[in-house]
């Protein structure tokens, strides 16, 4: 909890060693702005967050120690979950509703706070790039099952508890990372495998540079702030012009991209939704303080991480 003796705000971070989860937790205590029970499927603090008597050990044992819950467990897999669609026995569902449930409840109970981290793809992706105030959905049929799921997510906890934030980001990139492929490493592993497909042009988005979560976490709990609000580059970009970017920051060929279509690929068979017009908006928290990296910055800022090697 929140002591008088150093005025740090206690965060339990579920997912501690997560894609987003990790680099939170490293800025956060570098940064020392915080202070953090950090929990995780397999971890010196095990939770099962698809596990309802895993989670109320949890807070059992640890509400005492914190004012925040920072949710990042999550089943991110958007290819992976499409294949559930419509399964609630899937672990998609089960990880992202049923164990947000189980977050949820306990928050209820304990009176604590809950940060949650969301996505575009709660979008029909039509329309974009979305403000917080846009209705999530539209035409389910062009949502994916994990944007299904997310939804699902949100109206749990607008239902179930008032103290919570819902920070919506969209494609996740960072520097050092050895667990996960995001938007960049995936790039990069395919242009160096001389696999890479061709990039769309007609998808548009608006990369989130990870390290903003931190500042927008602190900004936000500063100013006691609730709500849903979009973490994310201020200005959109194409797949195609993003590729090319990333390969000339790293010192590749950026003319070895070539240019396709999102249409052709949803028109395949089986093929996942995505949001063709997406990305998000970030006027609402750009007017309490903080502007989030716009997407070219960020790109620059992971190539100064990684000292000019991607990893």
């Amino acid at each position: 909890m929140t002591s008088a003796s150093n005025s740090k705000t206690t965060l339990a971070v579920i997912g501690a060693s997560s894609m987003v989860g990790s680099r939170f937790c490293q800025l956060t205590e570098k940064g020392r702005g915080f202070e953090l029970v950090k929990a995780d499927l397999n971890s010196n603090i095990p939770v099962d967050i698809t596990n309802k008597k895993s989670v109320d050990s949890f807070f059992k044992k640890y509400s005492q120690n914190f004012d925040w819950v920072v949710l990042f467990s999550a089943y991110t897999d958007v290819d992976g979950a499409q294949k559930q669609r419509g399964d609630k026995n899937g672990s998609c569902w089960q990880i992202n509703v049923d164990g947000t449930t189980n977050i949820v409840k306990n928050c209820a109970r304990y009176n604590r706070g809950l940060i949650f981290t969301s996505t575009d793809f709660v979008f029909d992706g039509q329309e974009g790039p979305y403000s917080e105030d846009d209705p999530v959905g539209g035409d389910l049929k062009k949502v994916s099952w994990y944007g299904i799921t997310k939804i699902e997510a949100e109206k749990i906890i607008q239902s179930g508890i008032e103290k919570f934030l819902i920070l919506r980001i969209t494609y996740p990139y960072r520097a050092k990372f050895a667990g996960k492929d995001d938007i960049v490493k995936r790039i990069f592993r395919l242009y160096k495998q001389g696999n890479l497909y061709p990039m769309f042009d007609d998808q548009i988005t608006s990369p989130t540079f990870i390290d903003d979560l931190k500042e927008t976490i602190a900004l936000l709990i500063s100013k006691k702030s609730l709500g849903i609000f979009h973490i994310a580059s201020p200005r959109t970009v194409s797949f195609y012009e993003f590729a090319k970017r990333a390969i000339k920051t790293f010192g590749g060929n950026p003319a070895d991209v070539k240019k396709g279509s999102i249409g052709d690929f949803l028109s395949r068979p089986n093929s996942t939704p995505r949001p063709i017009k997406g990305g998000l908006r970030v006027g609402k928290i750009s007017d309490l303080g903080f502007t989030p990296t716009d997407w070219e910055k960020g790109l620059e800022a992971i190539y100064l991480q990684s000292a000019g090697k991607l990893i």
